[in-house]
């Protein structure tokens, strides 16, 4: 039991760079290994922050990050390098940068060690691809009902194949809501910026809806957050 506890305390986590919050990994049961899903980026020198529980061996990383370019089938040549405390590693981009319109898979091994020795649980994946800021295909669509005494009330669902996005916040409204679900919120505008993320609270990207009356199937644009 002891020696459960020592591996299940060096726990990674990813901070999306240029994000303003943090993700916990996911963790799911059915695999041997931590599916931390889908990004859409565009930042073509994206570093990646992995973010452990406990102090990491940055030297024990070296061997045990790879990247896979899904889209040619070849690995890709990345380095690593300390975050700014013990707890994080940085995984910076190829040289050159990532390919736009590629698909990529970054591969962390469960061999990176603490500098305890502990081990990670479970390996983690994640993957990713790279599209243009603006003109990337990923939309959303909304409904829109108007209060006819008050108009400044608006109940507004919204739905997206952005991937990975579960929850969508509206401007000046501090809840998140679920993808799907409907929100009501007071806009006293005829638009309203939509924000998506992740389950882990990660910012996606952003689209701007039109409010001003009462519309079904609204087609947006989304705008990734890097």
């Amino acid at each position: 039991m002891k020696k459960l506890i020592r591996r299940a305390a060096l726990i990674l986590t990813f901070v999306m760079i240029c994000c303003v919050s943090y993700g916990a990994l996911g963790v799911s049961a059915a695999e041997d290994f931590n599916d931390m899903g889908n990004r859409a980026i565009s930042d073509v020198n994206k570093i990646w922050t992995l973010q452990f529980k406990t102090p990491v061996d940055i030297s024990s990383l070296n061997n045990n990050v790879t990247l896979q370019d899904l889209t040619d089938g070849s690995t890709v040549d990345v380095s690593i390098s300390a975050g700014d405390n013990e707890n994080l590693a940085k995984v910076n981009p190829p040289y050159g940068g990532y390919k736009m319109s590629h698909n990529y898979k970054l591969n962390i091994s469960k061999n990176v060690k603490s500098k305890k020795g502990e081990s990670l649980p479970k390996a983690a994946v994640l993957k990713f691809n790279l599209t243009s800021k603006d003109n990337n295909g990923y939309n959303a669509s909304a409904n829109v009902l108007v209060a006819q005494m008050i108009p400044s009330f608006k109940q507004i669902t919204i739905f997206t194949n952005l991937p990975s996005a579960s929850k969508y916040k509206i401007e000046g409204n501090k809840n998140f809501f679920d993808i799907g679900t409907t929100a009501v919120s007071i806009i006293g505008g005829s638009s309203v910026k939509v924000y998506f993320y992740d389950n882990r609270g990660n910012l996606l990207g952003d689209s701007t809806l039109d409010v001003n009356s009462t519309k079904n199937n609204i087609n947006m644009n989304i705008s990734l957050a890097n």
